[in-house]
């Protein structure tokens, strides 16, 4: 099992060029945006900046067919596609209603000693065959004994509903495996379901960071890859476009004086904007160095803005 963490974002793009100038865009956004006569942004690198981010479970959207990564404690698993929170399928656990405690766990790689604050989250989404019931997601230590994190109790319900918790591994610490825990709360029979299931380890934040897997697809190419087999290897999300280095765009009015203005890191206006007209056609494939924005705003009505923008991340 590999783990990836989010600092090692900088193997995941091959750079075959060490001068920005000739950097090969690898990042591309697709544009179709009414205007108005109040100035908007056609695309912002603050905005759309996203995050950068790993997911070690293997399976997580249970979309592969192989679930023994995740193990039955006093329960029944399996994997069912009548109930998905994304995807086509979800783990289904038969809790043996015997005790509380009841689910299952997954278990991470070895987690390595590191010289800094590490910060490990898990998060996942779970529904009751019925809204009945409760269960309880936790982090605990390798023997399942030592609760590190938790939830708190979720009252089931018939829809999805994300869970999550995070802990700090202090400075130091040496390497250690985790567990995360999906259980019944207290005693019952309710069937549950859990998918989009995430492990992550960072060393720069303790937010949880958004459900990552390699089957997910961006608006910027392929942010989304599987660092092995599919469903059937940990996941990563690429850092997004951080600087805009061409771009095609088309003003689809049939009617000339429908122009739609645009400026370039900075707000658009009547003044300072390059005018594209009804049904006109505004492209540039010279390399470009915009890190902010493109901004619009139309002359009169809501003409429709489409194309594709491209550059780079760094």
């Amino acid at each position: 099992m590999a783990n990836e963490r989010h600092i090692d974002y900088r193997g995941w793009d091959i750079d075959s060029s060490t001068r920005q100038s000739v950097h090969p865009a690898n990042r591309y956004v697709a544009i179709s945006n009414a205007a108005s006569t109040t100035a908007e942004d056609v695309y912002s690198i603050v905005a759309n900046g996203g995050e950068i981010a790993t997911n070690l479970v293997l399976n997580p959207g249970v979309e592969g067919t192989t679930v023994d990564e995740f193990v039955a404690t006093g329960s029944a698993r399996a994997r069912d596609t009548g109930q998905a929170a994304e995807g086509a399928a979800s783990l289904l656990i038969n809790p043996a209603n015997s005790a509380a405690g009841e689910g299952f766990y997954w278990e991470s790689p070895m987690i390595s000693r590191s010289v800094n604050t590490q910060y490990i989250s898990v998060q996942l989404e779970v529904r009751g065959a019925s809204a009945s019931g409760a269960v309880t997601l936790t982090l605990r230590d390798a023997t399942g004994t030592t609760s590190h994190g938790t939830s708190g109790s979720h009252d089931l319900t018939t829809g999805f509903v994300k869970l999550s918790a995070t802990y700090a591994i202090p400075a130091n610490t040496d390497a250690a495996v985790y567990r995360l825990y999906l259980v019944t709360t207290a005693q019952h029979n309710i069937n549950f379901y859990a998918d989009k299931i995430m492990f992550e380890i960072r060393e720069d934040t303790t937010a949880v960071s958004t459900y990552v897997d390699g089957n997910q697809t961006g608006g910027e190419g392929p942010l989304y890859e599987w660092t092995g087999a599919a469903n059937a290897s940990s996941s990563i999300k690429k850092p997004s476009l951080t600087k805009i280095k061409g771009f095609q765009f088309t003003n689809r009015s049939a009617t000339a004086a429908d122009i739609i203005y645009l400026a370039f890191d900075q707000t658009a206006t009547s003044a300072n904007g390059i005018p594209i007209y009804g049904g006109d056609s505004f492209n540039c494939e010279v390399p470009l160095d915009f890190r902010g924005k493109i901004s619009m705003i139309a002359a009169q009505n809501t003409p429709t803005l489409t194309g594709v923008i491209w550059g780079v991340t760094e």
